[in-house]
């Protein structure tokens, strides 16, 4: 049965996001309950006492955060960087909040550009791309028109319409054909997060240190070893023989 609403075209592209978000979500939860670990939907708090609504959130047995997943879905290019800041917020503000979280995945479908993308990886986030192209495909296979211009009113409310008709049943179809390109991606990314052992020694490939001097500064760098950044992190410190000593 047809919902009213008064823009079917942001109506659709919400709905879409929502059957994206939930076949992941099933995807991941065989994964994650063969590892007593539980899949939710989950507003946390950052270290700021501000609140973020997650997706998808992986949690073990303590019910504490290990893996963040947010589906994104954008029509128009134009929204990238809006949508893109607030992931990229939200789970660097919570990966310093708890530090039971190992992983965090954006999985980013429509219209995203590659500046974007690598703009989003540079702070931490694993990312999965569903093209737009894929999406259109997959709706007019199910006739519903998904390709249209901004300013056309007409066939997002046929393709609205169209969409309101599909069972239960189709939509799930239409959610999994949608995700083909990343589910098996994302769950082989969860298992072997889940799989390795978070006490066990690492390479460790880059540190990133963030410095907050009696001086009022808040200095970041990045350096490719452990030792490099101990190396500099001892400029930092007035009674560098003791913890020389301590680092021996």
């Amino acid at each position: 049965m047809e919902r009213w609403v008064t823009n079917p075209g942001s109506a659709l592209g919400e709905a879409i996001g929502k059957l994206i978000e939930a076949d992941l979500a099933a995807a991941v939860r065989e994964v994650a309950e063969s590892f007593d670990h539980s899949v939710r939907s989950a507003a946390l708090r950052n270290h700021l006492g501000n609140k973020h609504q997650i997706d998808t959130v992986i949690s073990d047995s303590a019910a504490q955060p290990v893996i963040l997943i947010e589906p994104k879905y954008l029509r128009y290019k134009k929204h990238n960087w809006d949508k893109g800041s607030r992931l990229c917020i939200a789970h660097y503000s919570l990966r310093r909040t708890y530090p039971s979280i190992r992983k965090s995945i954006g999985v980013l479908a429509g219209e995203w550009t590659d500046a974007s993308l690598r703009f989003i990886r540079s702070f931490g986030v694993e990312t999965h791309r569903i093209p737009f192209d894929h999406i259109a495909d997959v709706l007019e296979r199910y006739r519903i028109p998904f390709r249209w211009d901004e300013k056309d009113k007409l066939t997002p409310a046929a393709a609205w319409r169209r969409f309101c008709q599909l069972s239960e049943e189709e939509q799930t179809e239409m959610a999994t054909a949608i995700t083909n390109p990343v589910r098996q991606a994302v769950r082989q990314s969860v298992e072997t997060t889940l799989r390795s052992d978070p006490s066990a020694p690492r390479r460790v490939e880059a540190v990133e240190l963030s410095i907050r001097t009696s001086e009022g500064e808040h200095l970041v760098y990045s350096f490719n070893s452990v030792s490099e950044a101990i190396q500099r992190l001892l400029t930092f410190v007035t009674d560098v023989e003791d913890l020389q000593h301590m680092l021996r």
